[in-house]
């Protein structure tokens, strides 16, 4: 399969009236794809083989960052308002709390608490956004074929009265799923791995002192269960059992007793089911003119809820890479990171619940004792808090030529530096409602000890080396999280570019310029040089 970058510096050319990005599947990573590309003014045609949006409530899990992200999309707060909030996460053995995590600490982030939010409750909400930026969905639009040449992606569609159409556009994105159809007719690997764990799940009332506020685990020696509160009384179980056996009533109470000890009686389930844990990642996310988000890239493990946090993250490091292409505003190399990046990342996540499923399963009695051991220890410390809150809220995720070996950072959170999601400001990055090219960075200025002439001048010189073009952010001083970024940049005169995904591109001296305009040349962005030539020529 070819990964080759497509040669385009200039905007794609496509058919009169034919959208330039075909996105396959809605559920809420496509549609997310499909928000970012259309409110950077990028044409999409999003197909599903379903009728409609999910009913059922799935994916429930939303933490810090992908709020934070979903802010630029324009539907973070009104999520927020619909779910149900948490305060952190508690681990239990054998009924005794061993250790917990405190996401409230994270101080960095207006969204320092974990969301729950059944997953058709995302969708109506997504769906909602997609619609007032001018989007509409072609349920029952089943996709047969796909083909990914040096030009244009093509994909055979099977419409819900039976007709049969050929589609082609420059771009196609892959959202339909763990059992993707794009990902097969690529011809990409998908090998599945399993932990040999097998688990119930259900939505059930329970009338007892359960906390509401704390996303709970429990381990023993007769199985794991997570239980998260989803507000009014219902909690989402997950509870290991041998293959075969019935996701009743009488299962779920049974395991609260056993594994927790007598927090109340279960109720009727709204719903339930079982299923195996089963981990993946695609041998590539890109094949030419194709790409893989979600499901359709990677399966993890359902502990923690990473997986739909996981590919929303996607969603939104491939839309900005891709408008920014689609407009000419960056060079089309930019989207050979999208596989790098993400990979990487979803690696680490991947690992991360991976070892979580493994370590709630041990039995043997000394592993028991040795994982309790290391996690008081670590609990009684401060470890665990300052570990595990950034990791599980993923807003210690690092871009760059060494994401891989990215250290979680225990004691504090990343410094300001290239690769690392912005502190403070992390959620504005993404905005595109204001002045400027919403597909470039964010031009973030911080006048440190200068002041009056001094930085209006050091502003001025500053803004005739960089390309018209950015959208600009100036640290007032008068907004907290400005006077928090503002700490972490020292004294000197400062300018950060930020993506749109809120990480940082460049950092430099605001009168020394140019690593923020070779950061931009590498991007394939017009220089300010080549915007004066232009002009003169």
């Amino acid at each position: 399969m070819s990964t080759d970058t497509a040669a385009a510096a200039a905007p794609e050319e496509h058919g009169a009236g034919e959208p330039p990005v075909l996105i396959v599947g809605a559920g809420p990573v496509g549609l997310v794809v499909a928000c970012e590309l259309l409110r950077r003014a990028v044409p999409v045609r999003v197909v599903d083989k379903h009728r409609s949006t999910t009913d059922a409530s799935k994916a429930i899990i939303v933490w810090p960052r992908t709020l934070e992200l979903l802010e630029g999309t324009g539907v973070a707060r009104e999520m927020a308002a619909a779910g149900h909030p948490l305060d952190g996460v508690r681990f239990c053995s054998s009924g005794k709390q061993i250790g917990a995590v405190d996401v409230t600490a994270l101080r960095d982030s207006p969204f320092n608490h974990i969301l729950m939010l059944p997953q058709w409750e995302t969708e109506r909400i997504l769906l909602a956004r997609f619609t007032a930026l001018g989007g509409s969905i072609e349920w029952g639009t089943e996709v047969l074929e796909v083909r990914s040449g040096p030009k244009a992606a093509t994909a055979v569609l099977r419409h819900a009265d039976g007709q049969v159409e050929t589609a082609r556009a420059p771009w196609l994105v892959g959202a339909d799923g763990a059992h993707s159809t794009v990902r097969k007719q690529l011809g990409i690997a998908f090998d599945v791995t399993s932990p040999q764990a097998v688990f119930a799940i259900a939505d059930a009332p329970v009338e007892g002192p359960v906390d509401e506020r704390r996303l709970h685990y429990f381990y023993s020696p007769r199985g794991a269960m997570g239980v998260g509160p989803l507000g009014g009384g219902v909690f989402r179980f997950a509870v290991s059992v041998r293959d075969g056996q019935q996701p009743d009533k009488e299962l779920f109470q049974r395991a609260l007793d056993e594994r927790a000890g007598p927090l109340g009686r279960v109720g009727e389930p709204k719903w339930s089911a079982t299923f195996q844990v089963r981990c993946a990642t695609a041998a590539a996310f890109r094949s030419g003119r194709a790409f893989l988000v979600g499901d359709a890239a990677h399966v993890l493990s359902p502990a923690g809820g990473q997986g739909l946090n996981t590919g929303i993250q996607d969603a939104v490091n491939l839309g900005w890479k891709l408008a920014a292409v689609q407009r000419g505003s960056l060079g089309a190399k930019v989207l050979d990171s999208y596989d790098r990046e993400r990979r990487e990342a979803v690696e680490r996540v991947s690992g991360t619940t991976d070892r979580q499923t493994r370590w709630g399963l041990l039995q043997q009695p000394a592993k028991v004792a040795l994982r309790d051991l290391l996690v008081r220890a670590a609990a009684r410390t401060g470890i665990l808090q300052r570990a595990l809150a950034p990791l599980f809220s993923q807003t210690d995720l690092f871009y760059g030529e060494t994401s891989a070996s990215w250290p979680v950072r225990a004691w504090r959170y990343p410094e300001v530096r290239p690769g690392a999601r912005l502190p403070h400001l992390a959620h504005l990055a993404g905005g595109g409602d204001g002045p400027g090219d919403p597909a470039l960075p964010l031009l973030v200025l911080s006048p440190g000890g200068a002041a009056g002439r001094t930085w209006a001048g050091v502003r001025a010189a500053l803004l005739a080396e960089l390309p018209a073009g950015l959208r600009i952010l100036e640290l007032d001083g008068r907004d907290r999280a400005h006077r928090a970024l503002a700490a972490l940049l020292g004294s000197a005169p400062t300018a950060l570019l930020v993506r749109p995904d809120g990480h940082l591109l460049a950092r430099a001296e605001a009168t020394r310029p140019a690593a923020l305009s070779a950061a931009l040349a590498e991007l394939g962005a017009t220089t300010a040089e080549e915007e004066r030539h232009a002009v003169h020529s």
